[in-house]
């Protein structure tokens, strides 16, 4: 009996505590860092949201628990987001398909009204049903509008910053407002020309997109960290990507050896002229410098003739003041200097070639009486060259 009403107290009081735990979770709860949560008053049904990490009264209320941010991924690869594939399919303009792969970061509305009027206005049940019925239909209506608008080569290479740029800008601001138009392409599956429809982005008067109502307006939430990582497309397309690839390539290279052809002759060209010009340069400068050389043989010329025409004036006066010199001092001695050098001189004649002469025998018979007949000679003609020279050998005798 003892042993009955110990086991009979000790199940009681399991039961106590439980009842005082159950009660102390439905009248208290936590609000971890990094959630909120949203309550519904056990009463009165009265939503509110706990905003600030702690510990709230709860009141045996209805707790959802929402993260203040999170990534959503919407990717192929396994090792992000859930365990299956979470790729968005697009359908580009020329028909052809591809699975787009990426993440893009939520942020939460920070505003307990408007965390408050996702659950009571908008009708989302959770976080997941968020990001499934609000989150993943603006990325997907922004990736699959911007894919129409152009081709899936285009959007493999010369618009694949266009493709992000322009997804990005729906996600944001409103998917674009759009027209119809056509053009002509390649079929994926059969290789041949056919006229597909493509969305054409329609533009206010400023040049800028016209954006229909976005679903993330007024929410609270905001978006961020958008990146496409991948874009896998068909085997088909890939196959027409990679031979329109070697034909753009092979076009691409043609223009560029055309533009360096081109560059070439104008490089060409360029030197040519370059050297045709050095070439005139230097028959100017040579033609120039003949003409300085000439006009300096001119002028040294001309130097020459007026040197000349000044030395012939010199020698002129100098020969007709030594003229002048001359006949001044002849005249005032009766050139008497030059006489008697003259006289000089044919008195050394005479004497030379009468000393070759044997006038006086070397046995004479008898005296002479008037000296030898070579004095004679000699002194005649010693008189006759006086007498021409105008000379007086007399001695002067002055008058006492």
């Amino acid at each position: 009996m003892d042993t009955f009403v110990k086991k009979l107290g000790l199940i009681g009081l399991v039961v106590v505590v439980l009842g005082i735990l159950f009660v102390g979770c439905q009248c208290f709860n936590t609000v971890d860092r990094g959630t909120y949560h949203i309550k519904q008053a056990a009463v009165s049904g009265e939503m509110s949201a706990i905003m600030n990490p702690g510990v709230y009264a709860r009141n045996f209320g209805d707790i959802q628990v929402w993260p203040k941010a999170d990534t959503f991924h919407f990717t192929k690869d396994n090792d992000e987001g859930e365990k299956k594939d979470q790729s968005i399919v697009v359908r580009f303009g020329d028909g052809s398909t591809a699975n787009i792969s990426g993440t893009i970061r939520i942020s939460m509305p920070t505003n307990p009204k408007e965390a408050v009027a996702l659950v009571t206005e908008s009708g989302y049940k959770s976080f997941e049903d968020l990001q499934q019925n609000l989150v993943l239909k603006v990325v997907r209506n922004a990736l699959m509008l911007t894919a129409n608008t152009m081709t899936a080569r285009e959007s493999y290479a010369e618009k694949r910053n266009d493709y992000v740029f322009w997804a990005w800008d729906q996600i944001q601001n409103g998917i674009y407002e759009t027209e119809e138009a056509t053009k002509e392409v390649v079929d994926s599956t059969t290789g041949e020309k056919t006229t597909k429809v493509f969305k054409i982005i329609k533009k206010d008067k400023d040049g800028k997109p016209l954006y229909q109502k976005n679903p993330l307006h007024g929410t609270g939430i905001l978006v961020s960290n958008f990146e496409i990582k991948d874009i896998i497309y068909s085997e088909a397309v890939e196959k027409q990507i990679a031979e329109q690839q070697r034909a753009y390539m092979a076009v691409a290279t043609a223009k560029a050896e055309a533009q360096k052809a081109e560059q070439d002759k104008l490089k060409i060209e360029a030197e040519g002229k370059a050297k045709v010009a050095t070439a005139q340069y230097e028959q100017e400068q040579e033609k120039i410098k003949e003409v300085v050389q000439a006009q300096k043989r001119l002028e040294v010329a001309k130097l020459d003739k007026e040197s000349a025409a000044l030395k012939k004036s010199k020698d002129i006066l100098e020969g007709e003041g030594e003229a002048e010199k001359r006949k001044l001092i002849m005249s005032a001695d009766g050139a008497l200097t030059q006489k008697l050098n003259a006289w000089v001189e044919v008195n050394k004649v005479y004497a030379t070639e009468f000393a070759k002469q044997k006038w006086t025998p070397e046995v004479q018979m008898g005296a002479s009486s008037g000296g030898s007949s070579a004095q004679g000679l000699i002194d005649l003609l010693t008189t006759k060259t006086a007498r021409d020279l105008g000379l007086d050998l007399h001695m002067s005798k002055e008058k006492k």
